[in-house]
């Protein structure tokens, strides 16, 4: 008897560490015992040329760049602005204005009413605008990706105002990247 009672209590032993093996490991695994608010194990994008898994995404923000070339030379960009908050870029845009407002006055020798201001601003040949949104991530299984949401390229006519022009079409290009950045986020109340 005394063996009968060493087999029933190594077999109750057997079970019990069995039982504990499968339940530390569908814990583990995210099958029982979540919290509500726990982020999923896989977050999935879809693009144009198929599926991107990120795993578990540690930061993601809204990015928007906006650049202004001569659309006649190869001149090097009068504007560069990257990697702007889409929905706040004006300061930023009115800032290089500002500045390439200051380098032709200085330049021409313009003062007090002669000289040329931001938001007066137009070029003497066609520009080109070139406007993009999109999603940066930090994720598990891509440490950097970029999720281009829209590029477009406009174009600027001789002598329109620079600063309204490239503040209208920012915003509704920003404004037509709202469901995408929504539908790309996987963060609660990220920017």
């Amino acid at each position: 008897m005394n063996n009968k009672n060493i087999v029933v209590s190594v077999i109750g032993a057997a079970v019990i560490l069995g039982l504990a093996i499968i339940l530390s490991a569908m814990v583990n695994n995210g099958l029982i015992l979540q919290k509500e608010n726990v982020q999923p194990k896989e977050n999935i994008l879809t693009t144009t040329v198929g599926h991107v898994n990120l795993g578990k995404v540690y930061s993601e923000s809204r990015g928007m760049d906006i650049i202004l070339i001569n659309s006649e030379d190869k001149s090097p960009a009068a504007i560069t602005l990257t990697d702007i908050d889409p929905d706040n870029f004006s300061k930023e845009l009115h800032q290089a204005l500002e500045k390439i407002a200051k380098d032709v006055n200085k330049s021409q020798g313009l003062t007090n009413e002669k000289a040329l201001k931001p938001e007066t601003l137009s070029g003497s040949v066609q520009f080109k605008l070139k406007i993009k949104t999109y999603m940066n991530y930090r994720s598990e299984y891509m440490p950097m990706y970029t999720l281009m949401i829209k590029d477009e390229d406009i174009i600027i006519d001789k002598g329109e105002g620079l600063e309204s022009r490239i503040t209208a079409e920012g915003e509704r290009i920003a404004k037509d990247s709202l469901l995408a950045f929504s539908l790309s986020t996987f963060i609660k109340n990220s920017k």
